[in-house]
């Protein structure tokens, strides 16, 4: 349990601090209704598993809402008992993988700069500089593009 990490001194800490909230003689009323909302909490979800178990089927009477975690969920389904990766899982990452180092080449490849043997036709458009307008000369008009 997460709430069992405390150590001597924070634990004091809150002892001082709840002292200091509720005073001494209201204190044992606040901790015993937190006890009663723990319990109702602890129903509460009990009985939405049950609801839950009851509702998926008898194929599922063995769910626990641990399970429905992604991490725990990818464990169960995706590695095998022995924590084994599964044959056709491995393949699928595989190729996901070699699609992802494409792609990154890919994006590589278009920030480098053109050399003179890679260059193509289309890359004139892209390399050569926009002709600059001499002063007072308007951008020619397109209207098409308008």
């Amino acid at each position: 349990m997460p709430f069992l990490d405390i150590s001597p001194l924070e634990l004091i800490a809150l002892l001082a601090l709840s002292v200091m909230l509720f005073g001494p003689d209201k204190l044992p009323g606040a901790v015993q209704g937190l006890a009663r909302t723990l319990r109702q909490f602890r129903e509460f979800t009990r009985n939405a598993q049950e609801d839950l178990k009851k509702e998926l089927g008898p194929e599922f009477q063995d769910l626990e809402l641990t399970d429905l975690h992604p991490k725990n969920f990818v464990r169960k389904h995706v590695l095998g008992p022995d924590g084994a990766e599964d044959p056709a899982f491995r393949e699928f990452r595989d190729i996901t993988d070699t699609i992802n180092g494409e792609i990154r080449g890919a994006a590589e490849g278009a920030r480098r700069p053109l050399g003179a043997d890679d260059a193509t036709p289309d890359d004139a458009l892209y390399r050569a500089p926009a002709p600059r307008l001499a002063a007072g000369e308007r951008p020619p008009f397109d209207a098409d593009a308008t």
